[in-house]
């Protein structure tokens, strides 16, 4: 089952302005040279860019111009990256600059993405095509799909008190947008893979 093509460019615009926030904050913090937004928080906004226009892609009526190899790749190595930055930093301490939730969070989010990516049925030619298809399709292992949904919509939920609860004005450190940010990331994300069960 797919989104409804009107829904698919509503998505696709909601990912697309997160990754331009996710953009213009890392332009931020580098022109202010903001105290305590170390490698961290770059690391995170890097990879909210990346899995912000990947998810754009997916839910994209026409594709995207990144085979899906492509983008297995990002998510491989985003995946990576949070799950080793989870396990040097157990105790999740961190200098905070806006909200970021803990790094093994954002590690299941890219292992998700890149469970929407690999459990549909791709052939070889669309798995190295220089164009993304639109994605559809139903989805293998259906029961870590259901995991992945799960995750999402908790995700969702237990962000949601920051949307109310005020902190910090400013680009990098307005906690509220940010939270929304990755409220929209994970409903989205938890949808698109509903679609596919």
């Amino acid at each position: 089952m797919a989104a409804p093509t009107w829904l698919g460019w509503v998505l696709t615009s909601a990912f697309l302005v997160i990754a331009g926030y996710s953009v213009a904050r890392l332009v931020a913090a580098a022109r202010l040279a903001v105290p305590g937004y170390g490698g961290c928080h770059r690391a995170v906004d890097t990879a909210h860019a990346a899995m912000a226009t990947g998810m754009a892609v997916m839910c994209s009526p026409v594709g995207g111009p990144l085979p899906a190899a492509g983008w297995q790749a990002v998510f491989a190595l985003v995946t990576a990256w949070f799950l080793g930055s989870s396990v040097l930093n157990r105790r999740g301490e961190r200098l905070r600059v806006g909200w970021h939730g803990p790094d093994w969070q954002h590690a299941v989010a890219a292992l998700g993405m890149l469970y929407m990516l690999t459990a549909v049925p791709h052939t070889s030619h669309a798995m190295s095509a220089t164009w993304t298809e639109p994605h559809t399709g139903t989805a293998a292992i259906p029961a870590l799909g259901w995991a992945f949904v799960g995750f999402f919509l908790i995700q969702a939920v237990w962000l949601s008190p920051v949307l109310v609860s005020g902190g910090g004005t400013g680009l990098l450190a307005d906690r509220r947008v940010t939270a929304g940010c990755q409220v929209v990331m994970a409903l989205g994300t938890g949808y698109l893979i509903f679609l596919m069960l």
